[in-house]
């Protein structure tokens, strides 16, 4: 019976030990761009078989932008073209722009992302999300992209209070960047995301504490929406600055 225990308890330990060298492998598998190959070229598929809208608003990010479920209806009359993988950092978004954002000559790009940048397990600090964001537009532009870049701030989330530091400066540094340039702009959903005694508002985020629900989303839509139709997004009239 001793016996028994003992195989049953090191099979256990060796489950455990297997499963966390496993998150371990995908925490630092999904810092490197390559490990979204599959999703980009799913998104290549699709275009075949379903070719996006021309002169469209392209979202391109992490999370948020891929489990909008409601975007096309929610941004509606603004056509949209929704390319959202995983947990994508800026980097890794400006890496795939070959083959995610400049086939599609969009009228305007939307970038939401950022948070898990400063989620990386090698640590990052905020100036090295501004660094990347910079890189992010010059690839662009690099890359015969003019549409203008409207950056979404980085939100903070329950589950992750403690990195809301980092992501608060970070979005202070891009936004001063923002300003200097007259093809970028900064939309600010994070602050709307408190209440009044400064804590987390719960019921925009799921069970997880992580992703938004449904109340959410529709206040990320709401934002970005009066944005981009401010800027007449909406109506395919050129834009250069959100007031």
């Amino acid at each position: 019976m001793g016996r028994t225990l003992v195989m049953i308890g090191a099979a256990a330990g060796f489950v455990v030990v297997a499963f966390f060298g496993f998150l371990v492998y995908v925490l630092l598998a999904s810092g490197q761009a390559s490990y979204w190959e599959g999703d980009i070229a799913a998104f290549e598929r699709r275009d075949v078989s379903n070719p996006p809208p021309a002169d469209a608003v392209l979202f391109v990010g992490a999370d948020d932008v891929r489990l909008w479920e409601t975007l096309a209806a929610d941004m509606a009359p603004i056509p949209v073209i929704q390319r959202g993988f995983g947990g994508a950092q800026i980097s890794h978004v400006a890496h795939y722009a070959a083959r995610i954002i400049v086939p599609y000559r969009p009228r305007a790009i939307v970038l939401i992302a950022g948070e898990a940048d400063l989620s990386d397990v090698r640590g990052r600090r905020p100036e090295d999300v501004l660094d990347d964001f910079k890189a992010f537009v010059d690839t662009l532009r690099a890359q015969g992209v003019e549409a203008p870049v409207y950056f979404v701030s980085i939100r903070p989330s329950p589950m992750r209070v403690s990195r809301w530091y980092g992501a608060r400066r970070a979005n202070e540094l891009i936004e001063e960047y923002v300003r200097t340039r007259t093809d970028l702009h900064y939309i600010d959903v994070a602050s709307q995301m408190f209440d009044m005694r400064d804590n987390i508002r719960r019921e925009l985020f799921r069970w997880d504490g992580l992703s938004l629900n449904a109340r959410g989303y529709a206040l990320l839509a709401e934002k970005i929406r009066a944005a981009l139709l401010a800027a007449g997004q909406g109506t395919g009239e050129a834009a250069h600055a959100i007031e």
